[in-house]
């Protein structure tokens, strides 16, 4: 009797992308029905005005997704849309986790950046998203200029968050609205940062596409 061949890339895929599922859905309920006001748990609706939430809820959509795609066809690798529909997914996360080690890090302290819910959505979630991203397969080669699209959610909250600060400006920085500190140091600095921000999610992009090479390779 033939043996059955076990796609293990699938399965461990498969893993991860139902934990990044499970640890966003546990760290966003837990922030939506928290208690705690502080500058890095905001209780109720405001949770969702920050960057770390709106990208881990938009990767765990993406990997719920694709986990219910790849559940049905039995396959590791995805069509393209899909393909590139986790990889802005992950990619938004890799930010999140890009931005907490080489500036909230700094500037806010590292003992806050990993504990309680943020660490299911500042380190666990990303981590877990990025592997999977590195395991994935499009069904054929991803053209660079596609790439684009994993910046398209970034350059959204860019957008939405200079505008929001730009109605509320008041001369100086508004902690309210300008919950990252970004335009502290005034509009020109903030701007900068937030076009660095775009470039990194790009070259994460670009990164996840060479790992994905050619395409399926089953």
């Amino acid at each position: 009797m033939a043996e059955r061949s076990i796609d293990r890339r699938r399965i461990l895929i498969l893993i991860l992308d139902i934990l990044v599922v499970l640890s966003v859905a546990y760290a966003v309920l837990g922030m939506v029905f928290a208690k705690d006001n502080s500058a890095l748990v905001t209780g109720g609706r405001g949770a969702f005005k920050y960057y770390t939430v709106l990208s881990n809820v938009f990767c765990a959509l993406t990997s719920l997704v694709c986990v219910i795609f790849m559940l049905a066809r039995k396959d590791s690798s995805l069509p393209v849309p899909l393909y590139l529909l986790h990889l802005a997914g992950s990619c938004v996360v890799s930010v999140t986790l890009i931005v907490v080690i080489i500036y909230l890090g700094p500037t806010m302290g590292f003992g806050k950046m990993f504990v309680g819910v943020c660490f299911w959505l500042h380190l666990f979630a990303p981590v877990l998203s990025i592997i999977s991203q590195m395991l994935l397969r499009p069904q054929k080669e991803i053209r660079l200029r596609s790439t684009v699209f994993a910046v398209v959610p970034t350059i959204l909250y860019g957008a939405v968050y200079i505008i929001v600060n730009a109605v509320n400006w008041t001369g100086k920085s508004n902690p309210v609205t300008d919950m990252y500190g970004f335009l502290r140091w005034g509009w020109a600095i903030g701007a900068m940062l937030l076009v660095a921000i775009c470039l990194i999610n790009w070259l994460v992009a670009v990164l996840f596409r060479k790992c994905a090479g050619k395409g399926n390779t089953n």
